[in-house]
């Protein structure tokens, strides 16, 4: 599948235009002049993560003011301020830290509130196109640490693999892909079973400093008892970005379950900069 949307997105990609970026390696003693910085392209608020890193020796905060969940449980859950703290280490390689300062779940009468359980942390690799020309490839690799309190926690340490695409297509249109493999805890089946997450995203440019995107998010668990819980899991979303200026993006956006077991509705408003 990967194959076929690198060929897709290399055969409708423009021809190049110079862009801004680094002259020579840079590195964390040694960081990326502003003059030097790439475009600004954070992975929120997309469910599909993007290929393009850090500028070395920068740092990038991707944030959520809140996001609210509505399960199809109806379990309802409350994130606040969840966060990606990235840092540049080389002109194609930074490191995250994904974390939740507080969560709260509400399920069955009862809620469950304190520190997120999905702490991250990711390894990012761009492989090619970092400074936005042509088709930009990127390999992150990630482990999850059982973090959460107040019984938020599965108590299990997991990890996953994500391979990111992105390109520029014709007529002012974006594309970006994913393929992830998480290896997750089943509470059920008392072991671990491996999750695989496809997605696609489109955005354009709406008015001024106003862009959009559409994209689809599909999810095949693997490894669970069979019933509902292993069920495909095709997820809807949309949302919108303003640039108030060139190092400060603000976005709010929906994501829509419609199958399985995917979360009804999830909303949520938050920002990203760099410095």
């Amino acid at each position: 599948m990967i194959a076929a949307i690198v060929a897709l997105a290399a055969a409708a990609t423009p021809a190049p235009q110079e862009e801004p970026g680094p002259t020579r390696a840079y590195g964390l003693s040694d960081p990326a002049p502003p003059s030097e910085l790439r475009a600004f392209n954070p992975d929120r608020p997309s469910v599909t993560e993007g290929p393009f890193t850090v500028d070395a020796g920068h740092v990038q905060i991707e944030l959520s003011a809140a996001e609210y969940t509505l399960a199809r449980d109806r379990s309802r859950t409350l994130d606040a301020l969840p966060v990606n703290l990235k840092l540049g280490l080389s002109n194609s390689m930074d490191v995250e830290l994904l974390f939740t300062p507080y969560q709260r779940v509400e399920a069955d009468g009862s809620v469950d509130q304190g520190f997120g359980d999905e702490t991250l942390i990711r390894l990012k690799i761009n492989l090619q196109g970092n400074d936005g020309q042509g088709v930009a490839l990127g390999v992150m690799p990630y482990v999850k640490l059982p973090t959460g309190t107040g019984g938020l926690s599965n108590d299990h340490v997991e990890a996953g693999l994500i391979l990111p695409l992105a390109t520029d297509l014709p007529g002012g249109f974006s594309l970006g892909a994913m393929i992830e493999g998480d290896l997750v805890y089943r509470e059920e089946k008392q072991g671990y079973g491996l999750d695989l997450i496809h997605s696609a995203s489109i955005s354009h440019d709406i008015a001024g400093p106003v862009s959009g995107y559409v994209e689809y998010v599909g999810l095949v668990p693997q490894g669970a008892e069979a019933g509902r819980a292993s069920r495909y899991q095709a997820i809807a979303s949309v949302g919108f970005v303003v640039a108030v200026r060139k190092d400060l993006l603000l976005d709010a956006g929906t994501r829509i379950g419609f199958s399985g077991e995917a979360d009804r509705a999830v909303l949520f408003v938050g920002a990203a900069t760099r410095f």
